[in-house]
């Protein structure tokens, strides 16, 4: 690992992440994931929450996961958002 890699250790670890979560959520939309993850503990969903609706909260999650990853490895896609909106996503919890 050189000293740069390092360094910028969040764009380092962006470009490993980034098209795989991309890969996995394409194949959550697809249909093609194995599984999604136990959302029983969703403060909106109840035990009549179809699975479809699961599915979608978890696509919209993975989402929120993808976004920061994606503005690291290519932060000229994002031009057209104002900064304090970008922080704002890649900061979120």
């Amino acid at each position: 690992m050189t000293k740069g890699e390092l360094y910028d250790l969040k764009y380092t670890l962006s470009d490993l992440i980034y098209p795989r979560l991309k890969e996995f959520k394409d194949k959550v939309d697809s249909k093609n994931a194995p599984t999604i993850p136990d959302l029983s503990n969703v403060e909106h969903f109840t035990k009549d929450t179809s699975f479809k609706e699961k599915e979608k909260y978890w696509s919209e999650i993975l989402d929120e996961m993808i976004f920061p990853f994606e503005y690291h490895v290519y932060p000229e896609n994002f031009e057209h958002l104002e900064l304090q909106d970008i922080n704002e996503r890649v900061e979120k919890d």
